[in-house]
């Protein structure tokens, strides 16, 4: 007769090594979506706004950052949110 466990869990299921191999891809999923709800955000916000870039030596030139450098800045900046942001 089998024995049936209760939960469903394996031996392999209470491996320490699983367990933070399944941290590592819910945090980076989370980061992941963190990152696409920016990005959708900023791309809405740019159908009706323009985001200009702070000149470093005050002169009155408008700088317009790329989207490349706007979708790095988001990354970095998903990546500095905590848990459960």
């Amino acid at each position: 007769m089998a024995i049936i466990r209760q939960g469903g869990y394996t031996d392999n299921d209470s491996s320490d090594k699983l367990k933070v191999k399944r941290k590592q891809i819910i945090e980076e999923e989370r980061i992941f979506q963190l990152r696409e709800a920016l990005l959708t955000y900023l791309d809405k916000l740019l159908e009706e706004y323009e985001i200009i870039k702070k000149s470093e030596d005050e002169s009155d030139e408008l700088t317009y950052p790329d989207r490349d450098e706007l979708e790095q800045y988001t990354q970095d900046y998903a990546n500095t949110k905590p848990k459960g942001f």
